[in-house]
């Protein structure tokens, strides 16, 4: 289970290192699972770094490629 930030009043290099460790344990069993039915290391750290650059982007722009056409959607970004 990831942990919810403890606090929002630190600095950002502290909520950094904070979601990091809060990651690190669902990221390993990932990785875990994914070499365990047969990817290699470097094929699921290469897909994470991809997964990744996808995720930063859509957050950005509030575009998401839809991951059956590999097209643009528009996403919305309002929160309620």
């Amino acid at each position: 289970m990831i942990a919810k930030p403890k606090t929002r009043t630190c600095t950002l290099a502290q909520r950094e290192i904070e979601c990091a460790t809060a990651l690190r344990e669902e990221f390993e069993l990932l990785a875990d699972l994914a070499e365990r039915v047969g990817w290699h290391w470097d094929e699921i750290a290469l897909a994470l770094l991809e997964l990744t650059d996808e995720y930063a982007a859509t957050q950005r722009t509030g575009v998401a490629v839809d991951r059956r056409r590999l097209s643009a959607v528009t996403v919305s970004r309002t929160r309620h």
